[in-house]
């Protein structure tokens, strides 16, 4: 790890975006899918934007050379099985890559986690297109539980077992890590950091704990057309840090109230 990635200041955040199904789904109680058309007028902007999209191993390069500016980090959780059909002929149109993130072992299975509509994954030669097409492949556990609280035999079989598995798929080391849910812990992170990976992603992350090992994303959604993308780009540091300030506060028994005011001042 280069001299001063391990911790991030906020200003050295990276824009990083967060999808995970790409289709027409008729049911979608979690609001886990865009469609097609949809992602197709999202990646159009970015380019519109003068923005190029590309998968965290690059933007994570980039950071450590210096040359970040322009790029925005594209991330699909989960690896439903639209990613092939639906989003890769839109990356490639853009020239933008991507990294996906694999539960390893449920290739070719479903999202058993979910309450709701049953949707495929990834088989394991799909991945492998995938990964020829130039889109990077990373770990998303190995059966996407929540990692937060899991004790250490457990963290190692779904973070390092997960990498072993996906590494010997691919035939060279898988470099980045999203967690399940979105949520980690210090011991999530250390587990990270000792199978060897290089980056890993999160969603809200606390502000003492910006870093390569937990790198906060934003969340683009069938919602997010060209006015909103603008806004979400506008604002991305300052969501970044209210996220992660709303994030900490949970850490704290004492600051519960504060968090529930916060809460209520946003709205929700």
């Amino acid at each position: 790890m280069a001299p001063g990635l391990g911790r991030l200041s906020l200003g050295r955040v990276p824009m990083v975006l967060m999808y995970h199904c790409i289709a027409d789904s008729p049911e979608d109680p979690y609001g886990v899918c865009v469609t097609p058309a949809r992602f197709a007028e999202q990646m159009a902007w970015l380019a519109d934007q003068g923005l190029h999209g590309v998968s965290m191993s690059e933007l994570v390069d980039a950071m450590r050379a210096g040359r970040k500016r322009g790029l925005v980090g594209l991330t699909f959780d989960d690896g439903y099985v639209g990613l092939l059909e639906n989003a890769l002929p839109v990356l490639q149109r853009h020239d933008f890559t991507a990294t996906m993130y694999i539960v390893s072992g449920l290739l070719g299975g479903t999202n058993q986690w979910d309450e709701g509509p049953v949707r495929p994954l990834l088989s394991a030669d799909e991945v492998l297109q995938l990964a020829d097409a130039g889109m990077e492949i990373g770990s998303h556990s190995a059966s996407h539980i929540r990692l937060v609280g899991v004790g250490a035999e457990r963290l190692k079989t779904e973070v390092g077992d997960s990498r072993s598995q996906l590494s010997g798929l691919l035939g060279h080391p898988v470099r980045g890590f999203a967690y399940p849910w979105g949520t980690m812990d210090a011991a999530a992170r250390q587990a990270v950091r000792d199978a060897g990976f290089d980056y890993a992603c999160a969603v809200e992350t606390p502000m003492g704990d910006l870093g390569l090992m937990a790198l906060p994303r934003i969340i683009f959604s069938q919602c997010d057309g060209r006015r909103r993308m603008g806004a979400k780009k506008l604002f991305f540091t300052s969501y970044t840090a209210y996220r992660g300030t709303y994030r900490q506060l949970s850490c704290y028994p004492r600051l519960r109230a504060v968090k529930r005011r916060l809460y209520a001042l946003a709205g929700r």
